[in-house]
C-alpha cells in the first residue's frame, strides 16, 4: 500500500492514461488548497500550453481519494471514476463556462503569510513574494460571514483570468485586507478572562509587562498584520515600546514589549515548542521571533537584527 505522497504521485502519473483518446497532450496539475485549516491537494488537468482559450477544469481532492484507498477501495475503480468525472466536468464546462466577472474579484483579494521553507512546492505554482523568512501569498475571499471565511488560493492561472500581475495583487491585497480583515488587538488577559469564573482575579500589570494578541474577527490569516506597518506602529505607540512578535500561527500573533530582559532566543525556543506540540502543522508559521522598530518602522528577524 502506498503512503500518501506515493499515492499522490501515482495518481498524477496515471490519470491521463485513464482519460482515453483526445487527452494525451493535457497536463496534470496538483493544486494545494486549505480546508478547515488543513493543507490539502487537488488534482486537475489543463489544456496544453500550445492551445489558446479558456476551459473549466474540474479539480478533485487527492486527500479524499487517499482516504477511500486506505479504507479498501480498488485503485483501478477509483481511477476510472476520477477519469469519468473529469471528462464530464470538462464537457459541462464547455457549455456552461462561468461568466464570473474576475475584475470584481479584485475587491476581495487579501494577504496571507506562510512559511517559505515549508511551502516550496506550493509556492512554485502561485504568485508570491518574499518577506523575511516568510512568503506573501494571495487569497480570493469568496464569503465573509459569522461562519468564517471561504476563500480560494490565487494560482498563476487564476491570476491570469483576473487580468492581474503579482504587483497588482499585492496592491489590491494591501487595500482590501484592512477593510475585510481589520486587525483586532487585545490584551491576552481579556481573552483569558472569558474562560475564568467570576470570582477569579487577574492582577493588573504595567503595559510593558503585558502580553497581547493580534488576529481579526474571523481568526483567519491574522498573522498578515505583520504586513500592515501602520498597525504595528500604532501598537508600538500605544504601549510605548518597540515590539517583539511571536507567530502563534498563520492566524494570530502574540505581541510583547521589547526590553533587554526578554531573550529572543528563549522566546524562539518557546515558539518552536508550541509549534511542535500545540499547533496543527497546517497552521504553523515560523519558529522565528520578530522585532518591530518604531524608529526605523521595519520588522527584523531578531537573530539577524543582532548580527547587523
Amino acid at each position: 500500500m502506498h503512503d500518501y505522497e506515493g499515492f499522490k504521485k501515482q495518481v498524477a502519473e496515471d490519470i491521463i492514461g485513464y482519460m482515453g483518446d483526445g487527452y494525451e497532450t493535457y497536463e496534470v496539475k496538483i493544486i494545494p488548497y486549505e480546508k478547515k485549516g488543513r493543507k490539502c491537494d487537488g488534482i486537475s488537468i489543463c489544456l496544453p500550453k500550445t492551445v489558446k482559450g479558456r476551459c473549466v477544469m474540474p479539480t478533485l481532492s487527492i486527500n479524499e481519494l487517499y482516504e477511500e484507498y486506505v479504507h479498501g477501495e480498488d485503485y483501478e475503480k477509483q481511477m476510472r471514476r476520477v477519469a469519468k468525472t473529469m471528462k464530464n466536468g470538462i464537457k459541462m464546462g464547455k457549455k456552461l463556462l462561468p461568466e464570473t466577472d474576475y475584475r470584481k474579484a479584485k475587491e476581495k483579494i487579501v494577504f496571507q503569510l506562510v512559511n517559505t521553507a515549508s511551502n516550496e512546492e506550493m509556492l512554485a505554482g502561485i504568485p508570491h513574494r518574499g518577506f523575511l523568512d516568510l512568503s506573501v501569498i494571495y487569497r480570493w475571499g469568496i464569503d465573509f460571514s459569522d461562519n468564517g471565511v471561504a476563500s480560494v488560493l490565487i494560482t498563476n492561472d487564476l491570476m491570469e483570468l483576473m487580468g492581474l500581475d503579482e504587483e497588482e495583487l499585492y496592491a489590491c491585497a494591501r487595500e482590501n485586507t484592512m477593510r475585510l480583515l481589520p486587525p483586532v488587538f487585545k490584551d491576552i488577559r481579556d481573552l483569558i478572562g472569558d474562560f475564568m469564573d467570576e470570582d477569579e482575579f487577574i492582577p493588573d500589570m504595567p503595559k510593558g509587562q503585558r502580553m497581547y494578541v493580534i488576529t481579526n474577527r474571523y481568526n483567519f490569516a491574522g498573522a498578515n498584520a505583520m504586513l500592515l506597518e501602520n498597525v504595528l506602529y500604532n501598537i508600538s505607540k500605544e504601549i510605548d515600546s518597540d515590539l517583539l512578535i511571536l507567530p502563534a500561527s498563520i492566524n494570530e500573533l502574540i505581541i510583547l514589549s521589547a526590553s533587554e530582559e526578554k531573550d529572543p532566543e528563549v522566546l524562539s525556543g518557546i515558539v518552536s515548542e508550541i509549534n511542535q506540540y500545540d499547533v496543527d502543522k497546517a497552521d504553523r508559521l515560523s519558529d522565528s521571533v520578530y522585532y518591530y522598530s518604531s524608529s526605523t518602522r521595519r520588522i527584523y528577524i531578531t537573530s539577524e537584527r543582532r548580527m547587523a
